[in-house]
């Protein structure tokens, strides 16, 4: 009896514990908190994670060092440099964090317009009314460092990217766009057609791109990107 009764309080903690998390079902967003706001943008179902691990390794090269001419793509961890790798051939490479969001679905756009007008002032009038679908699918690289998103043309970028899912063909984006967000990155923004709309019964949807040397790949499960009822893209 002692089991049956801890197994169904750990039942219901963990229930509750999955519910408190979807505070973007719950909340209003003009009362999100800083940390909510981060989440929504970095860590949810519209945001998702990456490294860019930067460095090639160089046949023939003298002491088979790293370059920094390289760039490709692991999931998650923090900026760093692999210097503790065990030999000289590792001291070059460099590990960036960049996130993939969705920044047209209506969450993000929330959270960013609570993020704009700050912790401690109130939301615009204009951003409380925030339409609950765009025109476009709209899905940013940010964190993006500079020289990276300047390697590739944008034409082969774009040529490069796209919104696949099993059930239809690939969606291909119709315009690209940098947006400075610091001495030393970019956010990469990519605008796809609806023409095709992703729905409920495509069940998952990845995006992928290639940004100079840098390979890009991020999965999304549209049931979690569901908010009251209506699927937010």
């Amino acid at each position: 009896m002692r089991c049956t009764l801890a197994g169904a309080v750990a039942v219901l903690l963990a229930s509750a514990a999955l519910t408190a998390a979807d505070f973007w079902e719950e909340k209003d967003f003009t009362t999100w908190s800083p940390q909510q706001i981060d989440k929504i943008l970095t860590d949810s179902p519209w945001a998702k994670k990456a490294t860019l691990v930067l460095g090639s390794l160089q046949e023939g090269g003298s002491g088979g060092g790293f370059q920094s001419s390289g760039a490709g793509v692991g999931g998650g961890g923090g900026a760093a440099r692999d210097s503790d790798a065990g030999g000289s051939e590792f001291q070059g490479v460099r590990r960036i964090p960049v996130t993939v969001a969705w920044i047209s679905a209506l969450p993000v756009r929330q959270a960013i317009a609570r993020l704009r007008a700050g912790v401690d002032a109130p939301v615009l009038p204009d951003d409380k009314r925030l339409p609950e679908d765009e025109a476009f699918y709209v899905v940013a690289v940010a964190g993006m460092p500079t020289r990276v998103a300047q390697a590739g043309a944008l034409k082969e970028v774009l040529e490069r990217t796209a919104l696949r899912s099993k059930r239809k063909e690939a969606i291909k984006p119709a315009d690209i766009r940098i947006v400075p967000e610091s001495k030393q990155t970019v956010r990469v923004e990519f605008v796809f057609p609806k023409s095709d709309a992703i729905a409920l019964d495509d069940k998952e949807v990845e995006f992928v791109t290639k940004i100079g040397a840098a390979d890009i790949a991020r999965k999304f499960t549209l049931a979690d990107m569901v908010v009251r009822g209506r699927l937010a893209l």
